[in-house]
């Protein structure tokens, strides 16, 4: 095949073009405005204890659930679990090891009291649940690691179902609302 002289890296004048590949590395890219190692480091440590904090919820909804429910508020307590593991691989991965704790402390879920007990769990789920998805948001756009986007862009997704979820099993606690009675009576 016959290459022109664009494609050879040549011009009429028979000069060679400079390379244009350049590898950024962790100091370029904090140049430029994304995060140092530390900083995603401190990140992924706040991310985690927020996401052991949705274990405790999850689990404070599943004690106090109709028993038709409890299968998938018990999924997104798994969910909860596998994305902890997660987070303290990637912390390991960027040299982060001695950040990770052993047996994290779980957020303390006492058991629904009726109506309004689950209410108010599931309503504490859904907050957290958002504002971890909108800290996620926050995050991708200050990290240069296509790989750990790719995964916060995952639990980010994870996240949003949950809500939908959380909407799905009580919608007045979308609102807020802990009362059992939509008209507050």
């Amino acid at each position: 095949m016959i290459k022109t002289p664009l494609q050879a890296g040549t011009i009429n004048t028979g000069r060679t073009l400079a390379s244009t590949s350049y590898v950024m590395n962790e100091k370029d890219a904090a140049r430029i405005g994304y995060w140092s190692r530390g900083e995603v480091l401190i990140f992924l440590d706040d991310l985690l204890d927020g996401e052991r904090t949705g274990i405790g919820a999850f689990a404070a909804i599943g004690r106090s659930i109709d028993d038709h429910l409890v299968d998938l508020i018990f999924e997104s307590e798994l969910a909860q679990g596998a994305i902890c593991v997660l987070l303290k691989k990637e912390m390991i991965r960027k040299g982060g090891a001695h950040m990770v704790r052993r047996g994290g402390a779980f957020a303390a879920a006492s058991r629904g009291d009726g109506t309004r007990g689950t209410r108010n769990a599931i309503a504490f789920a859904r907050a957290h649940m958002a504002g971890l998805a909108d800290m996620i948001e926050d995050g991708v756009v200050n990290i240069f690691d296509p790989r750990l986007n790719a995964k916060l862009m995952y639990l980010l997704l994870l996240h949003r179902k949950q809500v939908e979820l959380l909407d799905t099993v009580d919608p007045a606690a979308a609102n807020g609302s802990t009362h059992p009675c939509p008209s507050g009576h």
